[in-house]
């Protein structure tokens, strides 16, 4: 077989083929004359000389130039054919001449299609061949349709990492509120205070747990609003939703924060499970959830406004608001833990002070939404912005770089526009295999957004304490249940332990528990907020259209979430390394420091995979795989109280080897069971994605 060249040259464009012969070598050099119809481009026949059987060729034969005498894209002048022949072959001119209109490119891969043929196996062109450039070319057919499908984008690892760091500030406020706490009670009130803490703060802090659907609700419900006013700088729905959002949290802190004081004694009694208890820790206890009692309402509105700021994409205002509450707790602190008056000092002096951070923090937080900053004048120096782009000085170099960038973006959207207005001008016929590197057009840049004054004259101060239409209330409804059952089944776990260690491990024992349980809860929003930041980006995913782009977006997202979860994971084990460095400033007792020091390796072994957990479990939520959630955390309802529980008896019939690492080890295989139990689900879901496709319709 020889290659050979045939040139096409058509008015002032000309292409290059290959020609492909089995016995000769062909130049050709065919004109065409454009048509006066709007078929614009050159015919390609079969060639019937059996000599040159299997090739594709512009002209069939070295000799007499084609011409297009009668305008209709024909070629009529072809001598040697008969009148059978004559007709095929201007049929197979039409079909083919659409068929380079619509795709060029395709004619290329029939050509080289064909001329892998070879010629001296098989003389002729089979019905057998045909039907494996007609398959080959339904194949490519389909293909394109694939790709012009819509490609889903899904959040890389390092966008994760950039939205989840911040988002920590919603999940870490209250814990790192009760581990200040807990280290100037232990510092300065003594062990007996400390012990106290442990059953309070679990309790206060569970409880407040509760509120939970209101930011998840929260988040969906703000993110649904601002997404559907993308582009709009009044946002009405996104600040209707975020007010009603607070005013409910206002009405359910308000409640949760009465059933609470009234019930703690009943509820602490619960927990202690111990009626030798020490008198002066259960007091303790009591003071301060009575007190903490008291923030609720700020609590819940604090939760629900940092919640609404992430579903709006402003990831600053929650750490700022963090910050403010941190630093007025731990003045508080210094201020009245000290005390010696019972209700002002020790554990009801810390409990003091976390109230009165919460409410500094919704008053700080309320400003910041309802205050618009004073927009300052700009002022431009033209002279200095001229010599900059025109000289050759240090300073100039960002503004000129910014100017030839700007250049060549205009400059390659024109020519674009121009090719794609100018119907005459086709891409060249081997375009296929010599791209020129094109540039690549720029992504349109996403909409930056603030929350401070987004409610500017929207709001005021006594609005919070209104109650919402019903009708706008209603819609935090489906949340209620499935995240409360989620909530109360994740802390069934940390309940029993305190119980456990409250009732049968003794006085050391809960002092220690709740330095280990201070850091945890310190510890966990790092994972936890992988959750929210799952819940924030998979909906928009899983809300599209069924089809193989959404299942290979949301695989992608899934392997970054998980990715995300076991580099988190390394980073909380790291931490947890050296709590035995820094366990010292949290008690002064060595025995407390003891036990601390024991849990450590469980604990590392419990954040190493914690990161996944919290990733895959904001995986399912974002896939509204509620029912599968419940059900789930159900039964973890009643398993890991049921193991935690079996070690209260063993502590009580005098088993020395039940200690703090017992129950920490029951947690650890929570934690596996977990893990595994949520890459399965996974799974299942990746394979349901790619199977529920539609069909496509087939002709």
């Amino acid at each position: 077989m020889k290659v050979t060249l045939a040139y096409i040259s058509w008015g002032s464009y000309s292409s290059t083929v290959l020609a492909f012969s089995s016995s000769n070598t062909i130049h050709s050099r065919a004109t065409f004359r454009p048509p006066s119809s709007p078929i614009n481009h050159p015919s390609i026949i079969k060639n019937t000389n059996r000599n040159n059987a299997g090739s594709w060729l512009l002209s069939t034969k070295v000799g007499p130039v084609f011409e297009d005498v009668d305008g209709i894209g024909e070629l009529t002048n072809n001598p040697g054919l008969s009148p059978e022949e004559e007709t095929t072959k201007d049929d197979n001119i039409l079909d083919l001449t659409q068929d380079a209109l619509i795709n060029p490119t395709s004619v290329v891969n029939e050509i080289l299609d064909a001329a892998l043929i070879d010629p001296d196996v098989n003389a002729s062109m089979t019905t057998e061949n045909r039907s494996i450039i007609t398959s080959e070319k339904a194949r490519n057919d389909n293909t394109v349709e694939d790709q012009e499908e819509e490609e889903i984008e899904a959040p890389s690892v390092s966008k994760i990492i950039k939205f989840a760091i911040p988002a920590v500030g919603v999940w870490l406020c209250s814990p790192l509120l009760s581990l200040i706490d807990t280290s100037t009670v232990g510092l300065l009130s003594g062990t007996a205070q400390q012990a106290a803490l442990n059953p309070a703060v679990a309790l206060s802090d569970y409880s407040a747990l509760l509120a939970a659907f209101m930011y998840t609700a929260t988040t969906n419900l703000v993110a649904g609003a601002k997404e559907s006013e993308m582009g709009s700088d009044e946002k009405p729905k996104t600040r209707k939703t975020l007010i009603q959002s607070m005013q409910m949290s206002g009405f359910v802190g308000v409640i949760l924060g009465s059933v609470l004081m009234t019930l703690a004694p009943i509820m602490l009694k619960g927990i202690i499970g111990n009626d030798s208890i020490d008198p002066e820790v259960f007091s303790a206890a009591l003071r301060y959830v009575r007190i903490r009692a008291l923030g609720f309402p700020a609590a819940v509105i604090i939760g629900s406004a940092q919640s609404a700021c992430l579903g709006m994409q402003d990831i600053k205002s929650p750490m700022l608001v963090l910050l403010a509450a941190a630093i007025v707790n731990f003045i508080g602190d210094m201020i009245f833990v000290p005390s010696l008056n019972p209700w002002l000092g020790g554990a009801a002096g810390a409990a003091w002070a976390t109230v009165f951070s919460q409410y500094a923090a919704m008053t700080l937080f309320m400003k910041w939404l309802r205050s618009r900053p004073a927009k300052k004048p700009e002022t431009v120096n033209i002279t200095n912005a001229i010599l900059e782009l025109t000289g050759k000085s240090n300073e100039g170099k960002p503004r000129r770089r910014r100017f030839r960038k700007t250049l060549q973006g205009l400059s390659s959207s024109q020519n674009s526009s121009d090719e794609g207005q100018d119907g005459n001008r086709e891409p060249p016929l081997f375009s296929k295999f010599f791209k020129r590197k094109s540039v690549k057009k720029a992504s349109p840049p996403q909409e930056s957004f603030s929350t401070r004054g987004f409610l500017s004259g929207q709001m005021r101060k006594r609005d919070i304490f209104q109650l919402p239409p019903l009708e706008d209330a209603k819609e935090f409804w489906p949340y209620v249940i499935p995240v409360t059952t989620t909530s109360v089944g994740r802390v069934s776990a940390y309940v029993a332990m305190s119980h456990v260690v409250s009732s049968s491990l003794g006085t050391l024992s809960m002092a220690a528990n709740q330095v280990i349980l201070s850091v945890f809860y310190c510890l966990c929003p790092f994972a936890d907020s992988l959750n929210l930041t799952a819940q924030s980006f998979i909906p928009g995913i899983f809300q599209k259209k069924w089809g193989p782009a959404r299942a290979k977006a949301l695989r992608r997202a899934t392997i970054n979430f998980i990715k995300v979860g076991a580099i988190f994971g390394a980073g909380l084990v790291g931490i947890v390394a050296m709590i035995p460095l820094f366990s010292k400033f949290f008690t002064s007792d060595p025995l407390v420091i003891a036990q601390v020091n024991s849990v450590v390796p469980l604990l590392a072994g419990i954040f190493s995979i914690h990161g996944v957990i919290c990733a895959g479990e904001g995986l399912l939520l974002g896939q509204r795989d509620l029912g599968y959630l419940g059900k789930a955390y159900g039964s973890y309802f009643f398993a890991v109280p049921y193991f935690m529980l079996r070690c209260k008896k063993f502590a009580l019939s005098g088993a020395k080897s039940i200690d703090l690492t017992s129950l920490w080890g029951v947690f650890l295989s929570y934690q596996v069971v977990r893990v595994a139990v949520w890459a399965v689900r996974l799974r299942l879901l990746d394979i349901r994605a790619r199977k529920e496709q539609p069909i496509k319709a087939t002709a």
